[in-house]
């Protein structure tokens, strides 16, 4: 893990139109399932609006790609897909892994946590001098043993970068995370209670 060029990577990418179907060189996506038949139900100006209304409200983690005709730069992950790392026999989901457990680790390193890894749920992401992921996945709280949802975003390039920008519980799932054993919290809440009353000790000691 490294940390490379500036406050940028910390920003969250506005969304912006690449291709609309009326372009020549439109070419639609797998992920895409609408067919000559479907009318479109909003403009490109419309689906744009739309888009950027997504990728603000969820910071990119949540988008329904299924309301749109166009091409934008967020993309969703098609987990058995190739092609994103320089293992050909890698899948997307397997990169995936990859980044979140390193990024979970990253997060219990700093946090003093003990998550543990489950499994991908699903990704977006986008080109940012690299590729951008914004990942969420599954989580064991060995506080309560639980499975939660955490969300990282990861700028990642194989074998040339890769920078864990936050990790974090997923927003609004209304759970509590802790991450750590419950008989650890009584010992940090024990060894806590005991620092006051010795601090107290002190200070009345003082007084008098």
């Amino acid at each position: 893990m490294g940390e490379f060029g500036g406050g940028w990577v910390k920003l969250l990418e506005p969304a912006f139109l690449l291709w609309k179907p009326t372009d020549s060189d439109y070419e639609r996506p797998s992920y895409m399932t609408w067919t000559e038949k479907d009318k479109p139900e909003l403009t490109p100006d419309q689906e744009l609006a739309l888009m950027t209304k997504e990728v603000i409200d969820s910071d990119g983690f949540d988008i329904d790609f299924g309301s749109f005709r166009c091409v934008f730069n967020y993309h969703p992950a098609i987990l058995h897909s190739y092609g994103f790392s320089d293992d050909e026999t890698e899948t997307l989901e397997d990169l995936l892994k990859r980044l979140a457990q390193g990024s979970l680790n990253d997060h219990n390193g700093k946090c003093g946590t003990n998550f543990e890894f489950v499994k991908i749920v699903k990704a977006n992401y986008h080109f940012a001098a690299a590729i951008m992921y914004l990942i969420t996945f599954q989580v064991k709280d060995p506080y309560d043993d639980n499975i939660k949802h955490f969300q990282t975003r990861v700028l990642h390039a194989d074998g040339i970068r890769t920078e864990y920008v936050f990790c974090r519980p997923q927003p609004n799932q209304r759970l509590e995370c802790i991450g750590i054993k419950k008989d650890v919290e009584k010992v940090v809440k024990r060894d806590l209670e005991q620092a006051v009353k010795s601090d107290v000790q002190k200070d009345v000691k003082k007084q008098k």
